[in-house]
């Protein structure tokens, strides 16, 4: 493919004349794009996509464009309900909660597209993506390696606080430290109010906000996992001018890194398999120390914590009865829009509004600890293409050339600061593009402290099931809300989640169209299985 080549020759500059007359033969190319595209992604907001979807419309007079937008609550069930059907009707979707179908390759290989020109910027398309700070390295990718969504939108995870609430009750500061978050959560739970706003339920345990704390305190207490699935000199997976210079340095965020250092898949499976390291989970005294801080924290929920959705928890904060709740720097466009929303407050006319800030995750310390506490800090965005026939798919390449253009990402997010129910969470990964200068000077407010998310990692991959494989966080969910309700001590909660990683290893392996046997040669790349 040629975006895996390693060729970084440059085409000499065009002339003016010749430049206009390759932007007028790319437009009059892009005007005769014909077909119906459909857009059904999760959670987003109809205004936005209708307002983009208008604007390519414009551009391109023989396409249709139909805005089709889905609840976040069962998309995942829904999206694969449709291609069991057969071939979906919707073309871009969601698509970061289906591994069997990207493992089924059920979507549009975004790779081979890279290099071709956009026709809305007239350079090549990846010229125009920040693909460092979207986590992708080309030089480093085979012939077998797939991109199956594009993420260029970026997101911090910060917990977010009422200043008023703090204020009343006499705390100065910020927590910095785990210790003296729970001691101002004492207060506040004292002062009548709910410390941290939060939902339970089965959602936001496995992929939501519960879960983005379940993976990210996790991470402190087990970061040297890198020295055990590190990539070897003999395997697959080994780069000699990125593993070849490689040193642990669990006092440096981004050690580990993707950039950085490359894991082997395989290595991590068989430490699961042997139990290695931070991969046994019973009976290892930094799991049981991990454990025990987690369930002080989800202690400061709100009553009846399991029945919680998102939404109501979010009420929670927005009607002043919460103190803090996690967030992303979307909050900092949404809350002023939020506290005028009857439905989001449950207030005729809303609620008055509250000063309000932000702070990064107080670091747990103690016996077990590795490093500070990191965050989730990554490209989001997860826009799958669904795989129809060769006309189809580069009418998908189109739309997403033209949306992460300077100018339709500037109808992108002249909408979003126009709408009502949406924001944005960070800075994107997009080049040539300008936001308007206070969200720049709002997104340069947030400290990155190192990220978490996309490593094989056993926070990732273990402290919730097995790697999202849907049986075993069903079984997880069961049974962390026993251990957090005083139902399970923490030895038999980590016992019932070293047995449900061991009986879920197989079938999780062989989803992903891996075998056991696979393991027995970390080394080599596994067979190409249907």
């Amino acid at each position: 493919m040629a975006a895996c080549s390693n060729n970084n020759n440059k085409a000499e500059p065009e002339s003016s004349a010749s430049a206009s007359a390759s932007a007028s033969s790319t437009e009059t190319a892009a005007s005769q794009l014909s077909g119906t595209f459909n857009i059904s992604l999760s959670n987003g907001s109809s205004a936005v996509w209708n307002a983009v979807a208008g604007a390519y419309m414009k551009k391109n007079p023989g396409v249709k464009v139909n805005v089709d937008i889905k609840p976040a609550d069962n998309y995942k069930e829904w999206l694969t309900a449709q291609f069991a059907a057969g071939t979906p009707d919707a073309d871009l979707v969601t698509n970061n909660e289906v591994a069997n179908l990207l493992a089924d390759k059920k979507f549009v290989d975004y790779y081979p597209y890279l290099d071709q020109v956009n026709p809305y910027t007239n350079k090549p398309w990846k010229d125009s993506l920040d693909l460092a700070a979207m986590g992708i390295n080309l030089d480093s990718v085979g012939t077998e390696d797939h991109l199956y969504n594009l993420n260029f939108e970026s997101v911090q995870i910060v917990w977010m606080y009422n200043k008023e609430i703090f204020d009343k009750i006499g705390i100065s500061e910020v927590p910095k430290t785990f210790g003296e978050l729970t001691a101002d959560f004492d207060k506040i739970k004292a002062a009548g109010y709910t410390p941290l706003a939060l939902a339970g339920d089965a959602n936001s345990m496995w992929s939501g906000q519960a879960g983005w704390l379940v993976r990210i305190y996790a991470d402190q207490y087990l970061r040297d996992y890198i020295n055990v699935i590190r990539s070897q000199e003999q395997d697959y997976t080994y780069l000699p001018s990125v593993d070849g210079i490689w040193k642990y340095d669990p006092t440096d965020p981004f050690n580990d890194a993707n950039s950085n250092v490359t894991k082997n898949p395989l290595r991590q499976w068989k430490a699961v398999q042997d139990k290695s390291g931070p991969y046994k989970i019973a009976g290892n005294p930094a799991w049981t120390a991990y454990a025990d801080n987690l369930k002080k924290l989800f202690s400061y929920t709100p009553d009846g914590f399991f029945g919680v959705k998102d939404d109501q928890a979010y009420q929670m904060f927005l009607t002043g009865k919460a103190a803090t709740m996690v967030s992303t720097p979307a909050s900092y466009w949404q809350l002023p829009k939020d506290f005028a929303d009857e439905a989001k407050t449950g207030a005729t006319g809303g609620v008055k509004a509250f000063d309000y800030g932000f702070f990064n995750m107080p670091s747990m310390e103690g016996e077990g600890v590795i490093a500070p506490a990191r965050t989730i800090q990554i490209p989001i965005g997860f826009y799958g293409l669904v795989s129809k026939d060769a006309e189809q798919n580069a009418l998908g390449m189109d739309f997403m050339m033209y949306l992460t253009s300077p100018e339709g990402y500037k109808v992108y997010a002249e909408a979003i600061q126009n709408s009502k129910d949406a924001s944005l969470s960070g800075a994107p990964a997009l080049k040539d593009i300008t936001l308007p200068a206070e969200m720049t000077a709002a997104f340069a407010n947030f400290e990155p402290i190192g990220n978490t998310e996309g490593y094989e990692s056993p926070s990732n991959n273990l402290a919730r099931g097995i790697n999202d494989y849907q049986p075993s966080v069903q079984d997880w969910v069961g049974s962390v809300q026993r251990f957090f309700a005083g139902k399970l001590t923490t030895e038999q909660y980590l016992s019932e989640l070293q047995a449900n990683i061991d009986k879920y290893l197989e079938p999780m392996l062989k989803q992903s169209k891996k075998e056991l046997s696979d393991l027995d040669t970390p080394e080599r790349r596994p067979p190409e299985r249907k």
